[in-house]
């Protein structure tokens, strides 16, 4: 934000520091400098001095932008507004631009997922309409070793704090998991403007006791996924009101969401008559209890599922059910699956190799990675690293982009690129090498990626650059989108599983085509050509949040690896597993194809299961192969089980392959009976969203 403020000053515009929190740290004090910082506000509050934003003061001074730092921030008490966000809505109001902070956990839609990350209450959130009403979003991205070490150099905390915050907030998989969920939240809100939706699909989401707040949000990001609104019921069979009600409407509203009590002793009937009335496409209900007597007569869940065929109906497993009252309860012992916050609150070691490979993402040129693999590279060698630039290409001045590093064979004449000469990096044998775009040939013509394993293995780590669209997944896809052919060099998309590191440079579309025209990245004809190609603003916004989502996954996939190797456990929703249980009956084409379409946009994995017992007909052996090559083309897996009943072999599979959410058709049978599959995978799969599709025509 800073940066970006000083940016904004040296272009002649008026800009002035409205709050900022420096916290002690030099850096960011340095930064302040140079800056009108507006006056704080003073405010005694029990033998205290409070210091906070003076609102009165920026809206007197009225600049063109003010830089506000910690948007969900609370306000002294006594202020004109409790939350800052709400002094942003009235500078804005007043048409002064705003640029702030926030850090994920405090946005109110995936607040549940950030505590059971951390282990801890988030107690200061803003409403997803305060980030939705955002001009501009731009995430910050670093990798979580990259923070952990910024923080044992002093940079984040004050020293005598570092190792307390290092072995709880900041552990390895707290800030992979909410890393993920922040870049997803960010692709997610690209997602919106760059994609038309043309048949937004409602949620409503039933609640009631302790799980009610987790349900809330759950509706809200599938609403947000699915372009529709969410609608929030809750059903009293008394006269009283009930004294979490008025809580629950809050929630609602931080939200985004409508609110209602419903009255009647039929709890079923009221939530299906109001899915009915608001014309819900989704309907949102917790999981109950299955055990004992009950296991012979329909639930609430099973009500709601056959009175409600034409919407599909998601059960989702209880939220924050202990492991000991999930055993007590079913008697399934050990082999039920395990608390997944055990497993997250576990520190685990790192135990990489000495050289590792981070690599920085840019979606386009001119994004900044050759500066931040470069900035990387100075930090380092500032801290008594060994650091040489092995290859560069760079716009503007070589020797003001490569100030105070060593570039390997120089840069006589002043180049504005050179290329990886390989035996002359290991010649030199630096701690650590930085690598413009491994895409490039180096000076053997070979992709600069295939000297990155012989770098490992001689234990120098490498910085690097790529660019997205040298990609092929994202290359042919954009060939696509743009109807031309894929002509640059292209890497295949297995090479992501080399990197340890993996950083998104995040630049906003619009900040980019002006960057691009200041900075003369592109001849004024390449930059005219291209404004009608690749740098159109709706190809840029797909791009972008297609290069956030290849971060989110890569950080998935080390998370998941991690938690297999140490204990071989679930964490929760951060990226979706969903499976597809497929009966191997004619016409199943389109319902692979809409759940294909439901995970790419809860941006998930996607297996298709089809349970049968040995032995095929040459009819079922057809359709297994169609069925197996349209989940392909899809981008899913196809898995064959052997075995019955379907609920049990199903359970076992969902089980052993962590997967978070299961997909079923709606019942083939007008009526309930206690041993159908769905009620069956219910009762087995307590941890496991049950997903009922809609009844087909």
């Amino acid at each position: 934000m800073l940066r970006e403020g000083h940016e904004l000053l040296t272009h002649g515009h008026d800009v002035v520091v409205a709050y900022v929190e420096t916290y002690g740290r030099p850096c960011t004090a340095e930064l302040v400098a140079g800056f009108e910082v507006v006056p704080r506000k003073t405010v005694e509050y029990r033998d205290t001095t409070l210091e906070d934003m003076d609102l009165d003061a920026v809206l007197a001074r009225r600049p063109e932008i003010a830089l506000v730092d910690e948007l969900a921030h609370t306000n002294a008490p006594g202020l004109r507004n409790q939350k800052r966000w709400q002094d942003v809505e009235q500078l804005r109001d007043a048409g002064i631009d705003v640029i702030s902070t926030l850090n994920v956990q405090h946005v109110e839609s995936v607040k549940d997922l950030v505590e059971k990350v951390a282990g801890v209450p988030v107690r200061e959130t803003i409403p997803d309409r305060v980030l939705d009403g955002a001009d501009v979003i731009q995430f910050i991205d670093i990798a979580p070793e990259a923070l952990r070490k910024r923080m044992r150099h002093g940079n984040v905390y004050r020293r005598e704090k570092v190792d307390t915050a290092l072995d709880n907030f900041f552990r390895p998989r707290n800030l992979a998991a909410m890393r993920q969920i922040g870049l997803r939240l960010v692709a997610d809100s690209m997602a919106k403007t760059s994609h038309v939706v043309t048949s937004p699909e409602d949620v409503l989401v039933a609640v009631s006791g302790g799980v009610s707040e987790a349900l809330m949000r759950r509706g809200a990001r599938l609403a947000r996924r699915r372009g529709g609104s969410c609608s929030v019921v809750t059903v009293q069979t008394g006269s009283e009101d009930h004294p979490e009600t008025e809580r629950l409407r809050q929630v609602a509203a931080q939200l985004g969401a409508s609110f209602a009590v419903l009255g009647g002793r039929d709890v079923a009937g009221a939530i299906v008559q109001a899915a009915r009335d608001v014309g819900a496409d989704h309907v949102v209900v917790g999981e109950g209890a299955t055990s004992g007597p009950n296991r012979w007569r329909p639930t609430l869940v099973d009500r709601i599922i056959d009175g409600l065929p034409d919407a599909d109906v998601h059960v989702i497993s209880l939220v924050g059910r202990p492991l000991e009252a999930r055993e007590a309860a079913d008697g399934s012992g050990p082999q039920a699956r395990p608390d997944p916050m055990a497993v997250l609150r576990k520190v685990s070691s790192d135990n990489r190799r000495r050289a590792t490979l981070r690599v920085y993402l840019g979606y386009a040129p001119g994004c900044g990675t050759t500066t931040a693999m470069l900035d990387e590279g100075r930090r380092r060698a500032g801290r008594g690293t060994d650091v040489v630039v092995g290859a560069f290409r760079v716009h503007g001045d070589p020797k003001q982009a490569l100030a105070g590093l060593e570039v390997l064979g120089g840069i006589r004449g002043a180049p504005d690129e050179r290329p990886l000469e390989l035996e002359a990096v290991l010649a030199r044998n630096p701690q650590v090498v930085c690598i413009d775009d491994l895409a490039a040939l180096d000076s053997q013509g070979r992709p600069c990626v295939e000297a990155v394993p012989t770098l490992l293995r001689a234990g120098i780590t490498v910085l690097a650059t790529l660019h997205l669209l040298s990609l092929r997944s994202a290359a042919e896809a954009i060939a696509g989108l743009l109807q031309r052919p894929v002509t640059e060099p292209l890497i295949d998309d297995e090479v992501l599983f080399m990197f340890d590191e993996l950083e998104v440079v995040d630049v906003p579309p619009q900040e980019l085509l002006q960057r691009i025209a200041q900075d003369g990245i592109l001849t004024p004809a390449e930059r005219a050509s291209a404004m009608q190609q690749e740098l159109r603003p709706s190809v840029l916004a797909t791009l972008r949040e297609s290069a956030l989502r290849i971060v989110a996954n890569h950080c998935d996939r080390q998370f998941m690896e991690e938690l297999r190797e140490n204990d071989g456990s679930s964490p929760f929703e951060i990226r979706g597993r969903i499976v597809l249980s497929l009966a191997l009956i004619r016409g199943m084409e389109d319902r692979i194809r809409a759940s294909a379409r439901y995970a790419r946009a809860q941006d998930a994995t996607f297996t298709v299961i089809t349970v049968r017992r040995p032995g095929l007909s040459e009819g079922e052996k057809a359709l297994m192969g169609t069925y197996t090559a349209l989940t392909h083309q899809l981008g899913g897996e196809f898995v064959r089980l052997e075995g019955r009943p379907v609920a049990q072999a199903l359970a076992r599979f969902i089980q052993q392959t962590l997967a978070t959410e299961v997909i079923i058709g709606h019942r083939r049978r007008s009526r309930w009976q206690p041993w159908d599959t769905t009620s069956e995978l219910i009762r087995l799969l307590e941890g496991v969203d049950i997903h009922i599709l809609r009844r087909e025509d």
